[in-house]
């Protein structure tokens, strides 16, 4: 089990993190971010760029407290959906 840090951030400021399909921060994007937008575009390139299997796809985002815990904000989910239906050539 990885441990759960505490974020390092001016009083205040809120940053987010992501995590794994089993609610843990995730061994490969396991930077701090300061935006869930920012947080969510690295995710998505990183699934884009490495052509990622299923299961290592579903990523959710915590975000840290006044109090320097994290709190879920978005449960290890797809972030990308296929299309359903190909597109005209």
């Amino acid at each position: 089990m990885i441990p759960r840090l505490r974020p390092t951030k001016a009083p205040g400021q809120r940053c987010y993190r992501l995590i794994d399909a089993c609610c843990e921060p995730h061994r490969q994007l396991d930077g701090l971010y300061p935006s869930l937008d920012e947080a969510l575009s690295e995710a998505i390139a990183w699934i884009e760029h490495d052509e990622v299997e299923t299961q290592r796809s579903l990523i959710g985002v915590e975000v840290s407290t006044g109090s320097g815990i994290w709190r879920t904000c978005r449960l290890p989910g797809p972030l990308l959906c296929p299309l359903l239906c190909p597109l005209p050539a």
